[in-house]
């Protein structure tokens, strides 16, 4: 997998007479990480730990984007230099990377957050210094709700997570009756209770809602408690391993349900491996923050840009999760002007409506009281070793 050496993309800026020089300086001191030839973004995410199997495809993803924009001659003349910060999940270690971004590297803005928790540790300091965040991926409602000046997000939050997941059982045929599976975080709890909404607005029943620990082996117990309830659908509130932890058992034990899961589950393929068989998989459903799949027509100009920048990465579901924030960092940045401050760049952010970034399944809108830009999802499914697109409603796919 690429990795961007010593942590940063640096770009060479040249600087030629006194006079250049003196214009550059007033520029960084107008806008903090910006001077007459760059423009300076902070990321954060965990590139170390368990979930840096996370952490990089997601920061790749979107530095193609910064990378891809600075071939094309960079923004009004500027070129993206990003500044990479290691949080390793850990909000302590978010809060130290925000610090230093913010403070001993000066960057103009931040396109980071993979983990929820760590992205919220890290909020305060961002706001305290009036720095604007993307988030890359961090679906925590409360990260963009209530609405702070400096915060945004183009990725669907755990409220709309759970909320498409609801609509889609609700559209499943002859679907009334939906256990719960989940584990007891708050990351959880916020998708299930969206979920729940949903289910009392269109009738359908929660018969069961069963907790699993984080790092479970066996989740018999779960599974034969929820089999004893009959229901139609099953909610998956869980995170991947887990997730195939349960999907084994539920194979295993035969608990006959459609299986709807979060959009932390979109490696499907992984998952199939975990859980032993693919037949474990047929009737799971999950929801998809990414227009399309791996080796999809939507996903193909952002294989093909991944494969230009990073071509030591192999392609994965996760590998765009953190696109549609750098196109819309760049969109945001073009439209602000040459003249760029931080005022200008939260404007144009809060300007952007009905923007069309392509590898989203929904068109961008921000606005000073809403700045949660994409709210839709789509649902995938593995059929014969391929995840296909289903859509946001059920339909049959075989």
């Amino acid at each position: 997998m690429a990795r961007i050496f010593g942590g940063m993309i640096r770009v060479t800026v040249l600087l030629a007479g006194a006079c250049l020089a003196f214009s550059a300086t007033a520029h960084a001191q107008n806008a903090p990480g910006v001077t007459d030839k760059t423009i300076k973004i902070g990321m954060f995410a965990p590139l170390t730990g368990s979930l840096s199997i996370w952490g990089y495809p997601v920061l790749n993803g979107a530095a193609m984007i910064y990378k891809e924009a600075n071939e094309k001659g960079g923004i009004h003349g500027r070129k993206i230099e990003i500044v990479m910060e290691d949080d390793a999940c850990d909000p302590a270690k978010a809060v130290a990377a925000a610090k230093k971004l913010i403070h001993r590297d000066r960057v103009f803005m931040i396109n980071a957050g993979v983990c929820s928790g760590a992205v919220m540790a890290a909020r305060e300091e961002v706001i305290t210094n009036k720095v604007p965040l993307m988030i890359v991926v961090a679906s925590l409602h409360a990260l963009t709700s209530p609405v702070s000046p400096y915060v945004f997000t183009v990725s669907p939050t755990g409220v709309h997570d759970g909320k498409t997941m609801g609509e889609f059982a609700a559209s499943i045929p002859n679907a009334k009756r939906v256990a719960f599976v989940g584990h007891s975080d708050e990351w959880a709890k916020t998708k299930a209770e969206a979920f729940k909404v949903v289910a009392a607005q269109k009738n359908l029943t929660i018969v069961a809602d069963e907790i699993i620990d984080r790092r479970a082996t066996d989740t018999t117990s779960q599974v034969l408690a929820i089999k004893r309830q009959n229901p139609d659908v099953v909610a998956l509130f869980t995170y991947p391993g887990e997730t195939a932890t349960f999907l084994r058992d539920a194979h295993k034990y035969g608990l006959k349900a459609k299986f709807v899961g979060n959009n932390a589950l979109i490696d499907l393929p992984a998952m199939a491996e975990r859980a032993g068989t693919a037949e474990a998989l047929q009737d799971v459903y999950i929801m998809s923050a990414t227009s399309g799949p791996v080796g999809s027509k939507e996903l193909a100009p952002y294989e093909q840009l991944l494969k230009k920048h990073f071509p030591s990465d192999n392609p994965k579901a996760e590998s765009f999760w953190g696109t549609a924030s750098a196109i819309v960092v760049v969109e945001a940045l073009r439209r602000a002007g040459p003249d760029l401050t931080r005022e200008k760049f939260l404007k144009a952010l809060e300007e952007i409506k009905d923007f069309d970034v392509g590898v989203a399944p929904c068109k961008v809108a921000l606005s000073p009281e809403n700045h949660q830009g994409c709210e839709d999802q789509v649902a995938w499914k593995l059929i014969d070793g391929k995840v296909v697109t289903v859509g946001q409603q059920w339909r049959e796919v075989r």
